[in-house]
Parts: C-alpha cells; structure tokens; sequence
C-alpha cells in the first residue's frame, strides 16, 4: 500500500534515534492532507506545517518494507536479538509468570512476558483478545503503484489526498518522487456483488471518477492490483500478567485517517514502559491503565470514521468555517494528537454538535450533492 506516517510519532523516532535516518532516507516529505469529492466541486486542503508547532509541522509518506527494515536495523544495533525467517506457530500462557513461545523450526522461546506485534493476524488476539468486529466498517480494498499520476506543486505535492465517492472513496498517496499509491476502499457487499474483478472495480471507477481520471491520464501502472480486506475491530482484552496486544493486533481502524503505522508505534511505546513497571513492581495499574486509554484513542478515531461516511459529518468537515475555531483541533487529530488537551476536546465536542444540527437542519455548512458523486463501478 504505502504508508502515509504522521507527524505525532516525530517525538518517538527522535526517541528511538531514527529522526535522522528518516530525513535522509528516500522518503517523501508530507506536510497534510487533502479531501477532495469525486467531482472535485467540494475540497479541503489540511496543512501540518501552517497550522501545528514543531515538531509536528512535517511527516512522511514511506515504502513499508524500506521503513521497516529502517527500524529493524535500528532495533538490532540497540541489542535487540533479531529473528528474521521464524514464524510464530503457538504461545503457550497458562504460567502467568512466563510465556513460551514456539516456533515451526521446533524452537521454544521462553520469556517473562511477550507482546503480540502481529498486526491483523492477532496471533494472541485470536485467543485471548475477545475481538469485537464493527460490522457497518467491513471494506476491501483494492490498489497498486502508478507512475505520471499528476499532483499539486511545491509542498502540497507531498499530501496523501482521499477522494469522497458516493459509496466508497480513494486514497492517492506519493510514496516517492515518482511513484503513487492509489486504493479504492469500497464496502464488502459491492466487490461481492458487482460482478467485477479487483483489477475491473479499480481501473473503472477511476475512469468514471472525473478528479482522479483528469489526473492519471497517461499514468503507468507499475505493480498488479491487490485486494485486501479492511475488516475493522477492536480486542476488549489487551494485556494480562504475561501478555499485550499493540498495533493492529489489538485494534484494527479503517486506513481512512493513515493511523496505522502511529497507533501501533504509539501502544508499543506505552507497552514498554507498562511491561518494564510489571517485571520490577508486580503491578498491574500501568498495564490497565494501557487499555483504557489506548481503548479511549480507538474509540476516538472510529467516532471520525463511521462519521465519515455520512454525508453531514462530510459537508462540515470539508468545509471548515473559521468562525468555529475548529480547523486546528481537527488537523491535530489529523495529525495523530489523539491525546488532545481539554480544549481541544471541548471543540471537538463542538464540531460533532455541528454536525448534529447539519444533519437535523442543515444551514451550518453548503450540501453535497450527494446523488450526483461517482461511486464505485460496477458491470
């Protein structure tokens, strides 16, 4: 896919020692986002480095696997015994004082306590995480690479850009100089029903959307299409005496708002430090405590996301009036400051009472016309 960072992880990879690596690296610099209708009649540009102080006025977009192996490398060097090749066949927690991990090479691995990194597979929360599907958020996706996709000058080139379709929409993310990632995030049912193949529903919705055609004409694609499915959820148990769920293995959010890469970086770092007070005092607290605020930032951002996919919580954000005050509060959630101050949450709490009175009576910001947007192709 690409991976779209934000810039409220600065603080962590100045802490892990990797801030420089980064900035030197073949990364392209991000300094917002931008949210466009398919017709492009409607569109708002959300800048980091115009509106939030340092360090959170730039972030990046990466190729995954370079950015990983940047972190693997760096974990190395720092003493951490690096496995590569080794997967996980079981863990073994019934001894709340250990866990043993086994391996397919016949190994096992025993340790005071293992955290679940897995991501999606939630090798541990499949167990033991009481997952909790959101069922109004099973999408798929569908993307792949191109190269000549037109995009704005100067630093708003840098922007992952989401186009609003009627029933789906579009990211277009520039993970180099020259290359694009472009995905259509549909609902489930549609791929299922539309009688088209993952190559079909992306290459002809684009064409049928007129903003993202007019920009990739004459674009080359450079990898096949890939699907894969975005099913949202959230495990209700993230830690015990031997055990945590970070990152996608303890919740998963639909890639709307690009939290992936932050909320797993950022449950890690909390986890660390919950596990180091575990090991040293035998309490409990920090790791509680882990759960229910990293269940509070999940919660926070699946409030965005179902929101977004209804047409008044659309037409007040993408038409922010300056006179709510509420452009910054909505950048820094933009921008990963899930752990907002008090005023930022109280005008959060005024930007979702607006679009309550959108959605009863309108007159807070200019409908969409919604009937005429594209949506996602079918046969």
């Amino acid at each position: 896919i690409g991976e779209s960072l934000l810039p409220y992880n600065n603080d962590l990879f100045a802490r892990l020692g990797v801030a420089d690596q980064l900035a030197k690296g073949d990364f392209h610099p991000k300094y917002g986002a931008d949210f466009v209708t398919g017709d492009g009649k409607v569109g708002c540009s959300f800048r980091f480095d115009q509106t939030l102080d340092d360090p959170y006025r730039q972030s990046y977009q990466v190729k995954r696997a370079e950015f990983d192996h940047l972190l693997l490398r760096n974990a190395s060097a720092n003493g951490v015994e690096v496995r590569e090749e080794t997967a996980v066949a079981s863990v073994d927690l019934a001894d709340p004082a250990r866990a043993v991990v086994r391996t397919r090479k016949g190994e096992a691995l025993e340790a005071r306590f293992v955290v679940d990194a897995s991501g999606h597979g939630a090798v541990l929360g499949t167990r033991v995480g009481a997952k909790s599907d959101i069922p109004s958020l099973k999408k798929i996706a569908v993307f792949a690479h191109y190269r000549g996709v037109v995009r704005a000058e100067g630093k708003a080139g840098g922007s992952t850009v989401i186009v609003v379709l009627k029933n789906a929409w579009f990211w277009l993310i520039p993970v180099s100089a020259e290359t694009m990632s472009v995905g259509l995030v549909v609902d489930r049912d549609h791929v299922v029903q539309c009688g088209l193949t993952p190559e079909q529903i992306l290459e002809k919705t684009i064409a049928e959307t007129p903003w993202v055609a007019e920009r990739m004409i004459g674009a080359e694609r450079l990898t096949q299409v890939y699907a894969r499915k975005d099913f949202s959820f959230q495990m209700r148990n993230m830690a015990g005496p031997n055990f945590a769920l970070v990152g996608d293995a303890a919740g998963f959010l639909d890639p709307i708002f690009s939290t992936g890469v932050f909320m797993a970086m950022k449950s890690a770092d909390i986890v660390s430090e919950a596990a180091t007070v575990l090991l040293r005092t035998g309490s409990m607290k920090p790791l509680r405590r882990y759960e229910r605020d990293f269940t509070g930032a999940l919660e926070k951002y699946f409030r965005f996301i179902t929101k977004f996919y209804e047409r008044p919580f659309l037409e007040v954000f993408m038409q922010p009036s300056p006179r709510f005050g509420l452009m910054r509060p909505i950048i820094g959630v933009l921008a990963g400051d899930i752990f907002a101050s008090r005023q930022s949450r109280f005008k959060l709490g005024i930007f979702f009472f607006l679009v309550r009175l959108q959605k009863l009576r309108g007159g807070i910001a200019p409908r969409i016309d919604w009937e005429t947007l594209p949506a996602a192709a079918t046969a």
